[in-house]
């Protein structure tokens, strides 16, 4: 740094440095901010991948409780077809089920559930602990079918409705209600179909009646 003739610094040292020190400041500043944005990258990155890793873990948690829950549940659930009012029965998960769709046999809806395996299908001699169907006639028509023989099957045929359909009123027939077979059947108007949820032996009666029949839910 040199002075002039009057013993003073020159304005271009003045200026040299100060640049120099705004210079060595912006360099210094410049370090300080990388590191802090570094170590605040650095951070954040611990934080969304421990975000993460907990929400994975209570994501986990609650499936494992989901399935723990499920695996309790004694009942597994079967959903019918929407068009024919999503019909919903809940039946022992150690019970087999089979129920056709297909309207082969003239009914949109015709399921069988039994204990292990279900029996043939097609025989005469097989007994459903129980059975589903949406019937194709009309309600008046089915009940017409078991009134007229009230009397000579020694059938009892009182009103009934569903615990979780309340507003839909049918009825509950106890008895012989086949040829081959004392149980007890509900039918139920639905639509312009007839719901009939049945049991073919008295030996499930209690169970249908007291676990089974409380769970059946549809849309009217």
């Amino acid at each position: 740094m040199r002075l002039n003739k009057d013993g003073f610094i020159s304005g271009l040292a003045v200026a040299v440095l100060v640049l120099s020190i705004v210079a060595i400041l912006a360099i210094v500043f410049g370090i300080w901010a990388y590191n802090g944005r570094e170590k605040y990258k650095n951070n954040t990155d611990q934080l969304i991948a421990a975000a993460v890793a907990k929400e994975k873990n209570n994501e986990a948690a609650l499936l494992q409780k989901q399935f723990s829950i499920e695996q309790q549940n004694p009942y597994v659930t079967y959903t019918g077809p929407q068009e024919y009012g999503t019909v919903q029965i809940s039946y022992p998960k150690t019970w087999s089920g089979y129920v056709d769709t297909s309207g082969a046999d003239g009914n949109p809806v015709d399921g069988y559930f039994n204990p292990g395996v279900v029996p043939a299908i097609g025989s005469n001699s097989s007994i459903f602990a129980l059975r589903l169907q949406i019937n194709s006639n009309v309600y008046s028509t089915n009940l017409a079918n078991y009134t007229a023989e009230q009397q000579s099957n020694n059938l009892t045929i009182v009103p009934y409705a569903l615990k979780k359909v309340p507003s839909v009123v049918g009825v509950m027939i106890s008895g012989q209600i086949l040829p081959n077979a004392k149980g007890i059947l509900v039918m139920l108007p639905l639509r312009t179909t007839t719901l009939e949820i049945w049991t073919e032996s008295m030996q499930y009666a209690n169970q249908f009646t007291s676990q089974i029949l409380p769970s059946v839910t549809f849309r009217p």
